[in-house]
């Protein structure tokens, strides 16, 4: 059986947010849940979100301020410095739907059967909030099921390809899927995040199906 209490690392990748950056980080640190590591992977802002992570940087497992090549190498960087067993992505402007959320989902369940963890979210647009359930992980197949937001992931073989702008998680947990089987997968049915619907992967519906294009001849 898994340890009670695993490991969860939770990383926020972030550039020029200081409008948005700190309710994620207060949404994470405010977890009710006893042992998460917290990650900061900033990209070289200058408007300052410096001075926001400054403001919680000793209750930081990990932050660094420099250039990266995107979105998904700042992940990466973030997979590099990550001890947990499992591995949520929350970016900057996203937070869990309630403080008590990761302790819900892995205080005292054996989940030791599993490789991935997935719920429900809420998108957040225009200042409305829209319920969003998962779709079956079969689904997988033809379009992302769920957000990253609302996942846990084990760090086993966890990379993204930083080659794609949009659809790098996509293609990671479809290679998952290919890899360990929908019983890999466990499903929440609750909302586990309430994500921003103003990124680049919510509002260019054509780059994000030119890159769903390239993951399926990849695999």
């Amino acid at each position: 059986m898994e340890n009670d209490r695993p490991l969860i690392t939770v990383v926020t990748v972030c550039y020029n947010a200081v409008a948005e950056l700190e309710k994620t980080i207060q949404s994470v640190l405010n977890q009710t849940y006893e042992n998460i590591e917290y990650i900061i992977i900033d990209g070289g802002s200058k408007d300052g979100t410096m001075d926001v992570i400054q403001k919680y940087v000793d209750r930081l497992a990990y932050w660094v301020s420099e250039k990266d090549k995107g979105i998904y190498d700042a992940m990466n960087k973030g997979i590099d410095r990550a001890t947990g067993s499992w591995v949520n992505f929350m970016n900057a402007g996203d937070v869990f739907c309630n403080n008590g959320v990761i302790k819900d989902i892995f205080e005292y369940n054996d989940l030791s059967n599993f490789s991935a963890i997935y719920g429900d979210c809420y998108v957040s647009k225009s200042d409305q909030l829209q319920y969003l359930k998962a779709s079956n992980i079969k689904k997988i197949q033809t379009q992302m099921p769920f957000c990253h937001q609302s996942s846990f992931i084990r760090k086993t073989r966890l990379r993204f390809s930083i080659d794609l702008k949009i659809a790098a998680d996509y293609q990671m947990i479809y290679e998952y899927y290919r890899m360990n089987g929908i019983s890999s997968f466990l499903y929440i049915s609750k909302p586990i995040s309430i994500f921003d619907a103003t990124g680049i992967s919510t509002t260019n519906n054509n780059l994000l199906r030119k890159e769903y294009g390239i993951v399926y001849k990849r695999t």
